[in-house]
Parts: structure tokens; sequence; C-alpha cells
């Protein structure tokens, strides 16, 4: 008998630890089982090594108005087909979006956090608008909900009142599937190829790089290196300049997959101070990379490192200090433990699909698996 086909929603699927949610679950899907990439990012290309039936029906397009509606279009056709011509086919949105309104079939949403409530701050207002409106129809619309850390599945309880039973955990993989390139040269420029450099994750406003840069003036020897993901936030490019330590800060633009993962292996330790996770993708990828890492007081995170990373005891720049020594003077991690790889979170996600066809029988996560 034909596998059911998933239809995957990608509308929500932007920049960032989303996209390659996307890249590495097309990646490990079941070999032969039909995938249908309904709103794919522009200049996404399936992986090579995929061995899915995989089907690119359309891409992003336009302004946030005309993709959802052209998204919204997709799905209701896509889903119109299937319903009449495959038993148990399905959607997977792999974010919450608006375009769920044109499913005509069961739909699972996997949810990453909810900072747009729980952290606002320097959100625009029509960007808050539309995530209101989108985590809406996604709770209404989906049978189940998949939470990428119990502390979102806890944010959703409190914040919408989702019960326990229309949600469940899955955890994304941690390994980087390429061969590593070379690390940023900006860095090399910097350090001159002799000091050690530190490396931050900084594409948004949460990731709390400012304490970063107050505690590099307390870090004698050390280079900070940013990863800004191609997006500059002016309040972390406004602390590097009032910083004494700034000729020790680097901004590096958006990095291959293969140069990221040099880079942050390269690393003497990885900072994540950030204000608010909703699970941690970047820190989690530290680790598996045996990268010494540090963590905020975040719960996400905590969760996200199984316990490995560091973790400081208070949203300050002496906290960092004190947890980076601490990093810096601990044998590094081993590489490829920590975390699940993409095969063995991918084969989950694929149960729990098959098994959420009747929503009242959700398969428990499994846990991390190495």
């Amino acid at each position: 008998m034909r596998p059911a086909e998933t239809i995957v929603d990608c509308s929500g699927v932007g920049p960032g630890g989303i996209s390659r949610v996307l890249t590495e679950v097309v990646r490990y899907w079941p070999a032969g089982e039909p995938l249908r990439l309904v709103a794919v990012p522009p200049s996404w290309e399936t992986p090579a090594e995929s061995g899915a039936d995989v089907a690119i029906v359309s891409r992003q397009a336009g302004d946030r108005a005309r993709a959802v509606a052209s998204a919204t279009a997709a799905l209701r056709r896509a889903t119109a087909e299937a319903r009449h011509g495959e038993a148990g086919a399905r959607v997977l949105s792999l974010s919450p979006s608006v375009a769920l309104v044109g499913s005509q079939l069961p739909v699972t949403t996997v949810i990453h956090d909810l900072a747009f409530r729980l952290w606002p701050h320097d959100l625009p207002t029509s960007v808050r608008q539309y995530r209101r409106a989108s985590y809406a129809t996604a709770i209404n619309r989906s049978r189940q909900l998949l939470c990428v850390s119990a502390r979102t599945r806890h944010d959703l309880l409190g914040l919408y009142g989702v019960p326990e039973e229309h949600s469940t955990v899955w955890y994304p993989g941690s390994d980087v599937h390429v061969v590593p390139g070379s690390p940023a040269p900006e860095i090399a420029a910097r350090t001159g190829g002799v000091l050690p450099y530190l490396l931050v994750a900084g594409h948004a406003a949460h990731k709390g790089v400012e304490l970063a840069v107050e505690a590099l003036a307390d870090i004698p020897g050390h280079v900070l290196a940013v990863l800004t993901g191609g997006q500059r936030i002016a309040r972390f490019a406004d602390a590097v300049a009032a910083s004494p330590a700034a000729d020790r800060v680097v901004l590096l633009d958006r990095l291959s997959d293969a140069d990221y993962a040099a880079t942050v292996a390269g690393a003497a330790a990885f900072l994540m101070p950030s204000h608010f996770e909703g699970y941690g993708l970047p820190a989690a990828e530290a680790l598996r990379l045996g990268t010494p890492t540090v963590i905020s007081p975040d719960p996400a995170l905590l969760e996200a490192t199984d316990g490995r990373a560091v973790r400081m005891t208070a949203w300050t720049a002496p906290a960092l200090v004190r947890a980076v020594a601490e990093a810096l003077a601990a044998p590094r991690p081993q590489p490829g433990v920590a975390g699940r790889s993409w095969r063995d979170a991918t084969a989950h996600l694929a149960d729990l699909l098959a098994t959420n066809h009747d929503a009242r029988a959700v398969s428990q996560p499994t846990g991390k698996q190495a």
C-alpha cells in the first residue's frame, strides 16, 4: 500500500532555525514516502541526500499579505487533491500560519516559541498582530500541536489554555549535516589568528548580546564574534559602539552552513545569554560540535542542552563573566554526544504524524537520543 502523503506548509518558514528544521526533516524523511511542500522560501532547495518522494508545490512570493494568500490557495488545492486521492493524507505546518485556513485535511502544527507574547520588545505592531492571528489559526485548526520544548508546551497552556492532551513535545535534532568549512575570515582578521574568540548568537533582539558585549571588558585576551545571520540589531550595534572593548568585537554577516559549523567548532566558547528562548537550537548545535557552551537562566536553554552547558546564575554581565570562566576551565565537550540526531528527530516526527491520524492516540516524545 502506498504510504500516506504528507503536505508540508512552509509559509511560516524564514531564515534561521525553522529553515534548518525544514531542510533536515526533508533530508531524513522516510525513503519513498511522499512529501508535498507548499510555500517554501524562494531560494530553498531540496537536500540532495533526501530519499523521500519530494515535490515543491509552490514558493513564497511577494509581501506577507500576498505570500499568505498564495500559500492559502496552494494549500487548499493540494489538500483537496489529496483528500480525494490519498487515504490518511495529512498536513504538517512547520510554524503557525494564517494559511492553514486553506487546509481541507487534519493539521499538525509545530510551535517553536511564544516570544511575541512573552518577549515582544522591539517587535513591530504589524508583526505582533500577524503572529496573534497565525497562532490563533494554528491552535483552532490543528488536531495536534507539537512543541519543541516542555517550556513551550507550558507557555501554550498558560497563555492559550491548550490542554496537555492537545499537545506533545517534539525535540529537534542538533547535528549539523555539513563538512565543516572555514571559520569566518572576519574573525582571523580581528584576532590576527592568535587570540581565541567567543561566539554569541545575535540575530534577534532577545539574544542578550548586550550582556556579552558588557562582559567582554572583563574577559581579557578574547575576541567576541556575533552571529547576526545578516540581521544587524540596532541596540547591539549601540552596545558595541559604547564598549571599552569595542576593538575586540566583530559582527559577522550570514554564514554558509559549512562555515557556520567551522566557526562554532573553532570557538573557545559559545554564548547564549538570551532573555527568552522557546528551545535554543544554536546552543544544542554548539554542544554537539564539541564547543563549551554558556546559557542564560532561561528554562528552555537548560532543557535544550540537557544540563551539559554552564548556566548563568542571573541575567547580568558579571554572571556571564563567571560562567565563561567556568566553561573555559572545563574540558571541552565530546563532539556528537549532546542532543539527538536529525535522523532520530525526523523518525520521531513521522511516527507522531502517523499516530496522530487518530487524535486521541498521540504518542509521547521518546526523549533526546544521541
